[in-house]
């Protein structure tokens, strides 16, 4: 298998000449084509996770839904939430409630680090990137060179049961849309664009 950046990531290039790296999935991708790109080590998988920032609220359904209450919870109390709920709140200790966890993280400076070299690897085309990556690129586009923007991508699912991806189809994000358009292209109507 051939890897990059000192064997941590692995590349494949495709039989439809496409060169592909696996930033960070401890899962390999499958092709439609049966071609393979290999999974990233459990200790790089480990070294590429994002920082985690999330925030959560306990959801207390106190007699009925219709009769809800939510509470903040602090973040050093997210993994002993109830215990939180039950020391600050007495009164709904016994209530059934449940704990929403809303998702944010941030890239870390060695991730930024990454992305950046890959990018600036001619022989990469594409960045295979996990999807909550993905969605973090925007906020920290500033620290990012403009080729991981347009080389990041995610996965487009051919066989959710076989767990196959399109070799030619692959996701973007409104960020890596946008960078898109600074380049020429052809609309549906087969007019060429270029914009300055």
């Amino acid at each position: 298998m051939a890897t990059i950046l000192g064997q941590r990531f692995p590349i494949v290039t495709l039989k439809n000449k496409l060169t592909i790296v696996n930033y960070g999935s401890n899962h390999e991708y499958v092709f439609d084509t049966g071609e393979v790109l290999g999974k990233c080590s459990d200790e790089v998988c480990r070294a590429t996770a994002m920082i985690p920032n999330h925030s959560a609220r306990a959801q207390v359904i106190v007699t009925d839904i219709d009769n809800k209450l939510s509470i903040d919870i602090p973040q050093d109390s997210h993994d002993h939430w109830r215990g939180y709920v039950g020391q600050n709140h007495p009164a709904y200790a016994d209530c059934k409630m449940w704990l929403d966890v809303f998702i944010d993280y941030k890239l870390s400076n060695a991730i930024i680090d990454d992305l950046n070299m890959i990018a600036d690897m001619d022989i990469i085309d594409i960045i295979l990137v996990p999807y909550l990556l993905m969605s973090e690129l925007e906020p920290n586009s500033k620290d990012l060179k403009q080729y991981v923007l347009l080389k990041a991508r995610t996965c487009k699912i051919k066989d959710r049961v076989d767990k196959v991806i399109h070799v030619d189809r692959f996701c973007g994000s409104d960020v890596t849309r946008y960078v898109d358009l600074a380049y020429e292209r052809i609309n549906v109507n087969g007019d060429e664009k270029v914009l300055v």
